[in-house]
């Protein structure tokens, strides 16, 4: 039995892309997600975002996310720290009427970055990805 030979296509001559434009990310697909990536300001770094898979994972996974970040924040403008203890053993003692402010103010952040959190994921989750 005799076949033809296979035609080999010049690998750029297809529709595919190997770095698709801002402008076909923008028109084109959406991301489909299970946890979203972050912009310093919390904001998600995915176009036009889709959650998928379970719900709860979805949103005790953003919670996480944006409490964690929150609380960085606002001990960042605090103290202007980004680190836990120093090298030589200070700043591990109790906390002071300053610290204590301070973890409330975290706590405060940290609540509404988990109802923002939920917010987002209820907006956007599309199910389970099947």
């Amino acid at each position: 039995m005799a076949t033809s030979p296979k035609k080999e296509t010049p690998s750029d001559g297809g529709v595919l892309q190997d770095k698709p434009t801002p402008a076909a990310a923008e028109h084109g697909d959406h991301d489909r997600i299970v946890m979203a990536s972050r912009r310093a300001d919390g904001s998600m770094d995915q176009v036009r975002p889709e959650f998928i898979g379970d719900k709860d994972t979805a949103i005790a996974a953003a919670k996480e996310q944006l409490a964690v970040q929150a609380v960085s924040a606002v001990d960042v403008a605090a103290r202007g720290v980004s680190a836990g203890p120093a090298d030589d053993g200070t700043g591990d003692s109790e906390p002071d009427a300053e610290v204590k402010a301070l973890k409330e103010a975290q706590e405060k952040a940290k609540e509404s970055a988990e109802s923002r959190a939920e917010r987002e994921v209820e907006r956007l989750h599309q199910g389970l990805g099947d």
